[in-house]
């Protein structure tokens, strides 16, 4: 009985795990829809590596709000799809996803890792999609 009552417990503490990631994940992906940097940087860890067109690098969570507000501003956001997401055993997601700016396509990649209850962005890259 006692394994039976551990099994269930198990199973709603990470079925509740997977509902936080749930909500950190939807907001991401409503502020890239919503072309809000500052919504995303909410998201990101204390230092962010960031790889943009014209731009690669480690940078502090102001820096790289900076860095994507200017990426959003260059041109229109028509469109932001999430495509895929997963998680490792190591407590990390990635997310992949498809931005449609004007007449370009790019593919996002976003690494999230467990931080305390929350998920902060360690990695946030957005490359053309050729």
């Amino acid at each position: 009985m006692k394994f039976k009552a551990t099994t269930i417990l198990l199973f709603l503490l990470s079925a509740f795990s997977f509902s936080l990631s749930a909500q950190d994940i939807s907001g991401i992906s409503k502020a890239i829809q919503q072309v809000d940097a500052k919504s995303i940087a909410i998201h990101f860890s204390d230092n962010v590596d960031l790889k943009i067109p014209g731009t690669d690098g480690v940078f502090s969570k102001q820096q790289a709000e900076l860095i994507l507000k200017s990426f959003f501003e260059e041109g229109t956001i028509a469109n932001y799809e999430l495509k895929h997401q997963g998680k490792s055993k190591n407590e990390s997601y990635y997310l992949i996803g498809s931005l449609t700016r004007e007449k370009q396509l790019y593919r996002t990649y976003i690494l999230l890792k467990k931080n305390g209850e929350k998920h902060q962005i360690l990695e946030f890259n957005v490359e053309i999609d050729e």
